[in-house]
């Protein structure tokens, strides 16, 4: 139940405290029907609307508090002389009923001395402890009200924080994978670069030879450079594979758009594609752009309930766009809180140095993503890409 971290009372306890108090007090020092000493009088008065303050911190203490100023039995204030004293009572009834760790007990020792001040009461009337009976029940069950409501609060609380937790697990997880993959990637378009850049040095340092030393010099340099950063690759890639288990399938590129798109349609899902890029776009614009497809449509098939598709990969001088729009009601609309494959595609995209969107766009759901054909070594430093289901 309540931690009761917050030892102090809230404004509002303490202004019902305060008021009860006032009438308690009142009634204690105008009181012709109560022959105890004043000072026991206010005493009496006082305690139960100060307990009241206290009821939702510390339910037990109160409840001790007012069971032990109506069993010294020395005055008259009670649940059925006072109003003040009454008032304070029920108010700590419900306070027990609603946050008391161990509720019953109290609550019975509550009502049980509640009805032998009434059967001390002159003259005794059967009434008094028939409604007092029913205020009882009245603060008992309110109290239980508010007990489960709070119980369900805090079990939601609990809930939410869980899955806030996992979803930030999984978040990370999804990064770190789509890193891993992009690692596989690099490596895999790197090598061959730089392989193809050391044969070709190899090549060409015999026939420097011949003709200028000092070139050949350069050639050898460049050439146990690359084999140097070769071994490097493996090593890295040796390290992502020891820490990363997960089977992926061979990079793939703008070549195979059409091997992907029919595997969709063949899933029944009707794809309407327009495909007018260059045929030079640079690899790791390549793979990033089939992944982006490869991504919008697989939420297609997944959330698009029938709904066309409309695919467009197109570029000019200087930007590759990729654009996946779903048409349809809600259905269209994939829950981008639930799902890791956004989140590693805009990981994917910011290290292109490229720009992604995805959201409603009021006929449908649009992922638009625009990578740059050419490379600036300092553009993924300074990027600010938008967040997942920006407009």
């Amino acid at each position: 139940m309540n931690s009761r971290r917050d030892f102090r009372p809230t404004r509002g306890e303490a202004v019902l405290a305060a008021v009860l108090l006032c009438v308690a007090l009142t009634e204690a020092l105008f009181s012709d029907e109560q022959p105890a000493p004043t000072l026991v009088r206010l005493l009496a008065a006082g305690v139960p609307p100060i307990a009241v303050a206290f009821s939702r911190i510390w339910p037990e203490v109160a409840a001790g508090a007012v069971v032990a100023v109506f069993l010294v039995g020395s005055f008259e204030s009670s649940p059925a002389g006072t109003l003040g004293a009454g008032l304070a009572w029920l108010a700590v009834v419900f306070a027990v009923a609603a946050w008391s760790r161990q509720p019953w007990p109290w609550l019975l020792t509550l009502v049980l001395v509640g009805t032998f001040r009434d059967l001390r009461t002159t003259p005794f009337e059967a009434s008094n402890v028939l409604v007092d009976w029913a205020f009882f029940t009245f603060a008992i069950g309110v109290g239980n009200l508010v007990r489960r409501r709070t119980t369900k609060t805090e079990m939601l609380a609990a809930q939410l924080e869980i899955a806030a937790a996992e979803h930030e697990a999984r978040t990370t997880q999804a990064v770190s994978h789509e890193r891993a993959a992009i690692a596989r990637e690099l490596h895999d378009v790197v090598a061959h670069a730089v392989s193809l850049m050391v044969v070709q040095a190899g090549t060409a340092r015999p026939m420097a030879q011949q003709v200028n030393q000092e070139l050949a010099g350069v050639l050898e340099t460049i050439e146990t450079t690359g084999r140097g950063a070769l071994t490097e690759l493996r090593g890295l890639l040796h390290v992502i594979r020891a820490t990363d288990q997960t089977d992926l399938a061979p990079p793939r590129d703008l070549n195979r758009l059409d091997e992907l798109i029919g595997g969709i349609r063949r899933a029944g899902v009707d794809v309407r594609s327009t495909l007018a890029f260059s045929a030079d776009v640079p690899v790791g614009v390549g793979l990033c752009a089939y992944r982006t497809v490869q991504e919008g449509l697989t939420n297609a098939m997944r959330h698009a309930d029938g709904s066309p598709v409309d695919l467009e990969v197109t570029s000019d001088s200087s930007t590759l766009r990729v654009r996946v729009h779903t048409k349809g009601g809600p259905g269209a609309q994939p829950e981008l809180g639930t799902g890791t494959g956004l989140i590693g595609l805009r990981e994917r995209v910011l290290l292109c140095g490229g720009h992604l969107t995805a959201g409603p766009d009021g006929t449908g759901y649009l992922l638009d993503v625009a990578l740059p054909l050419t490379t600036d070594p300092n553009a993924t430093d300074d990027l600010q890409a938008p967040p997942v289901g920006a407009p």
